[in-house]
């Protein structure tokens, strides 16, 4: 009987570590946090796989309204586009990953922001 509940016990944590680790797939969902400063994303790397849904959290601590705006590889082309957040704001953005493994840039295109250093990358990885 004590070798059950050794044997069950096992299994329930080797079941939360699983499910602890899962969703970071392809297809899978990732959910991050990004702080929003005067002239900062922190942090300012990201990392995703191919195809993957992103839940980010965007915390404006700063003093000024910022945007997030991910640029495809060609560093033209919007990707996605989250407008203004206040100061002392939180929202919520969902997007999915580039299909194509590269580094993508993200950016606050407040003017003289990004000229300032708010500026991130999202590396996608097989």
């Amino acid at each position: 009987m004590r070798r059950l509940w050794l044997v069950i016990g096992l299994g329930i944590v080797l079941g939360a570590v699983l499910a602890a680790c899962g969703g970071g797939g392809a297809g899978g969902t990732t959910g991050l946090a990004v702080e929003m400063g005067d002239l900062y994303f922190k942090p300012n790397t990201l990392t995703a796989k191919p195809g993957q849904t992103l839940q980010i959290t965007l915390d404006n601590r700063g003093s000024l309204e910022h945007n997030f705006v991910l640029y495809d590889a060609d560093g033209k082309t919007v990707l996605f586009e989250k407008d203004a957040v206040q100061p002392g704001q939180k929202v919520n953005i969902t997007l999915k990953a580039p299909e194509k493994p590269g580094t993508y840039q993200y950016v606050c295109t407040v003017p003289g922001h990004k000229e300032g250093g708010m500026v991130g990358t999202l590396t996608v990885q097989p």
